[in-house]
């Protein structure tokens, strides 16, 4: 099983339901000898019984849903559990080895030469999470992200793949059911937890391999050796290390899923009437039980115990006759719920739906003059860009996917921590000789440090993409594959697109979208 092992379940969590629990059996025991009623303190007692069990089996769940363990069989009846995933194939130890390596480097508090990360992420990616925690050290946080693979929509649903050729690449684009949890420490001292349990999104790029071993080489398209890739490309010279040319993760993201939404109602449907059960029986057991031992205090303790057990039964079928016409009688305000909430899943998905087509839509309309056009791989370049534009901590940083000056926006971001994109669409695309040019609308929530605590905000984007008309390239795999037209020498987005050597900014729109305006709102 892929299991986060190095999560300690917190045992201590139950001791404030513990104290609930023992100061309710605490004041029956003391006020209820005093009276043959049920007064306040009696009441009072019997309430805080039932609050302490409740906060217990959901103590429980929490604990045990972070570790990645099976929780216990008895709260299978009460919480839909989801079994974890294990590694089952390359694709999924890619996908699990990304999320712990990206967990592990961004959870120390301090600087990594050679991070595990770079085995797993391409340079454009790397570098987006490197600004990341430059942010973060800047502020003196850490973030841990504990995750799992869990099947929502049942077996065979948790990952869905896609694979494609964009030109230079092979990509393959993938969704994950994931149960995340984010927590963002300063000073060692938890101020934030973020809870994911949807889909994780990723692009996967690898060189496109011809026959035995011939492999397209992703800068220039020449088709050349493995090895000479290795050497330095025949043609344009570029070297790659064997990770380079192998599912190297261009982008990722946590996500909201219509599919892994609709699939998780139903299953929350399924534990309501356990749940209403529960509520119900809970008090009368309570009593029926207690009540024999409080209230007849000078009887032999197995008379008290078997009065106990029959009272708590007759209670339980007293109880189960209210519940079956207590369900008889709301019937009809049950059907009517059942059927607003089906109109809204409907809605739900028609909405998405809707903009799968749209999607589809804009892509055909791209690939007419560009045949290997993705639209998910161009989100995905579009949301490294948009990382980089929240990190930023100097002008050349912001500028660097831009035509414009956005140095404007750099104190907007600047207690910005970490960024999930909600959605991302493609309103519009034409192109002539010279440009290609597209308008995307984006809704992020940004993660802030605000008054010492993590804090949410959400904020629309509508963005101008322009990008060369000759351009036919989707992935940009690092920055090693950009090179200065002045000089030769290899240019760092991380530090701009200025050349240190010569000068000369890099005209980014004859390799990859550029940013021609950006308009934000919150």
């Amino acid at each position: 099983m892929e299991q986060r092992n190095d999560y300690k379940i917190n045992y201590a969590r139950l001791i404030g339901p513990g104290l609930i629990w023992a100061a309710g059996l605490a004041l029956i025991i003391t006020f209820a000898p005093r009276t043959v009623y049920i007064n306040r303190m009696v009441g009072l007692g019997f309430l805080a019984l039932c609050i302490g069990t409740f906060l217990t089996l959901y103590v429980l769940y929490l604990e045990y849903d972070k570790t990645g363990n099976e929780w216990p069989a008895f709260l299978d009846e009460f919480f839909p559990n989801y079994p974890v995933i294990e590694d089952k194939n390359e694709t999924m130890r890619r996908l699990s080895g990304f999320r712990k390596s990206c967990s592990d480097y961004l959870s120390k508090d301090r600087e990594e030469e050679n991070s595990s990360l770079q085995d797993h992420a391409t340079q454009l990616m790397w570098h987006s999470i490197a600004l990341q925690k430059k942010r973060m050290l800047k502020l003196g946080l850490t973030m841990e992200m504990d995750s799992v693979r869990r099947a929502y929509s049942g077996e065979g649903g948790f990952i869905r793949e896609k694979k494609y050729f964009d030109g230079r690449y092979r990509v393959n684009d993938v969704y994950e059911e994931i149960s995340a949890i984010r927590t963002f420490r300063k000073g060692g001292k938890i101020i934030g937890r973020i809870r994911d349990n949807e889909v994780a999104h990723f692009t996967l790029l690898s060189a496109k391999q011809i026959g035995a071993n011939k492999i397209i080489c992703p800068n220039c398209g020449n088709t050349t050796t493995r090895e000479n890739l290795l050497d330095g490309c025949d043609y344009c010279s570029t070297k790659f290390t064997i990770e380079d040319l192998e599912n190297r993760v261009d982008s990722f993201g946590l996500r909201r899923d219509f599919r892994t939404n609709v699939s998780k109602k139903e299953a929350v449907k399924e534990v309501m009437l356990p749940w209403a059960d529960l509520i119900l029986m809970l008090p009368l057991v309570y009593f029926g039980l207690i009540g024999a031992f409080v209230y007849m205090p000078g009887t032999n303790i197995f008379i008290r115990l078997f009065t106990g057990v029959l009272a708590t039964g007759l209670f339980v079928l007293l109880g189960w006759c209210l519940r079956s016409m207590f369900l008889t009688m709301i019937a009809p305000i049950l059907l009517l719920i059942s059927n607003v909430s089906t109109s809204v899943n409907g809605k739900l998905i028609y909405s998405r739906k809707a903009e799968e087509e749209q999607e589809r839509k804009m892509a055909e309309r791209v690939r007419a003059s560009d045949p290997y056009f993705s639209i998910q791989s161009f989100f995905g370049g579009i949301q490294n860009k948009l990382a980089a534009i929240h990190y930023a901590e100097f002008p050349a940083q912001i500028n660097a996917f831009s035509e414009n000056d956005m140095s404007s926006f750099i104190e907007k971001y600047r207690n910005v921590v970490d960024i999930d994109c909600q959605s991302m669409t493609m309103e519009s695309y034409k192109t002539d000789k010279k440009l290609q040019t597209a308008t995307v609308g984006v809704d992020l929530r940004l993660l802030e440090l605000r008054g010492g605590r993590i804090k949410e905000r959400n904020e629309r984007l509508k963005m101008t993409m322009v990008k060369a008309a000759g351009c036919k390239t989707q992935a940009v795999c690092g920055v090693t594959v950009l090179k200065c037209g002045g000089c030769g020498a290899s240019l760092s987005l991380m530090e701009g697109k200025t050349c240190q050597y010569c000068g000369r900014d890099l005209d980014l729109k004859r390799y990859d979208w550029v940013i021609a305006k950006y308009e934000r709102s919150v």
